[in-house]
């Protein structure tokens, strides 16, 4: 797969969950929607990364898999933080107060 095809996931989710928060009213739709897109882009993140760890690591550069995998790891973790706050977003658990993914 060529390096490109990442970034250009990247932005084209980045896009698609731009508009997609950016037509809707104000409101827990919206919060959801938010959050959904932000998934998306740690789903693309975490893929991203993880797979030029991998490539690192076959390729036996030390510096490459220490720091793609770092960074697969920590986007990873905020993917699982993502969907979580997205089922509580779904399920209008949310904290007082709390800002949506977009802010």
């Amino acid at each position: 797969m060529p390096w490109w095809t990442w970034p250009l996931a990247l932005v084209t989710v980045a896009a698609v969950g731009t508009v997609a928060v950016a037509v809707q009213k104000p409101g827990r739709v919206r919060t959801v929607t938010a959050w959904l897109a932000a998934v998306g882009l740690y789903v693309v993140l975490a893929g991203m990364f993880g797979t030029w760890a991998r490539e690192s690591l076959a390729g036996g550069s030390w510096a490459g898999r220490l720091g793609f995998g770092f960074l697969a790891v920590m986007f990873s973790i905020g993917l699982v933080i993502a969907v979580f706050k997205t089922i509580a977003a779904a399920r209008g658990r949310g904290a007082g107060g709390e800002a949506g993914a977009t802010h």
